[in-house]
């Protein structure tokens, strides 16, 4: 079936910094012979607002503006755009197009959450010279035009020496990574603790996530079953084996005399 009205993009995402207005377009292009005029659009969860229709090229392109407000949380808000057009045939016919916002914190974390060990990736620390088992975390600026550098690091409310930390740098000033490791097996079967990051941007000085660590112990290393030191060779089907009776001694015999003739 031919669609009457084309979107683009289909899906309509409007991304940027908490505190700020967010502004998207969508084109509207005819997908038929038929003309088309577009009359309108409305928000179905009124989480966004319809600005200025523009006639590109009269009955085939249309351009329709999208905001939505600045929010104090960060958070996506979902929502739902009916654009009416009124095609040359003298039918008025709608298409529908999801719209997202996301209103991002100055500092965003990925992944967001907790972050977690779970026991089966930490019961091998107790087998000679396991390797660590690490997570990683993102640190990425919202606005490119505020940078921001990580000033400090720490672990609260948890063993000391359990979680080691290390960061770089992927773009300096917009992009970071820290590594979180577990070096050692524990006795108690879960640990909790706080990762907080420090940084120098006005907006957004400090950055936290929980660290959950399950513990275990490792699976045991199965036993070898032991091998046979010789093999028995059995005979090809179909061939008899003689009995063989082992000989315990040779009898002792008395010469015979021959008496007479």
């Amino acid at each position: 079936m031919l669609q009457v009205l084309k979107v683009a993009p289909t899906a309509l995402i409007m991304r940027g910094p908490l505190g700020q207005e967010h502004i998207g377009q969508i084109t509207i292009t005819k997908g038929t012979e038929l003309d088309i005029t577009v009359i309108g659009a409305t928000a179905q969860k009124k989480q966004v607002t319809v600005g200025e229709i523009t006639e590109v090229e009269a009955g085939k392109t249309y351009t329709l503006n999208v905001s939505a407000p600045s929010a104090i949380i960060p958070g996506m808000l979902r929502d739902a755009l009916t654009v009416e057009a009124m095609c040359s045939d003298g039918q008025l016919r709608t298409t529908v197009v999801q719209v997202t916002v996301d209103h991002q914190a100055p500092i965003t974390m990925i992944p967001r959450g907790n972050v977690v060990f779970q026991r089966r990736d930490t019961a091998r620390l107790g087998s000679p010279g396991a390797a660590p088992v690490r997570r990683d975390l993102q640190l990425l600026g919202t606005d490119p035009n505020a940078p921001f550098n990580i000033t400090g690091m720490e672990v609260v409310d948890a063993p000391e020496g359990l979680f080691k930390l290390t960061q770089r740098a992927i773009k300096p000033g917009e992009r970071y990574v820290i590594s979180i490791e577990v070096t050692e097996p524990r006795q108690e079967r879960s640990i909790r603790g706080q990762l907080k990051i420090t940084t120098d941007h006005p907006d957004m000085p400090q950055v936290a996530a929980r660290i959950y660590a399950q513990f275990g112990t490792a699976a045991p290393l199965p036993t070898p079953r032991p091998r046979p030191t010789t093999s028995p060779v059995k005979p090809a089907k179909g061939v008899l084996t003689p009995k063989v009776t082992p000989i315990q001694g040779k009898p002792a015999t008395t010469p015979k005399v021959k008496v007479g003739s």
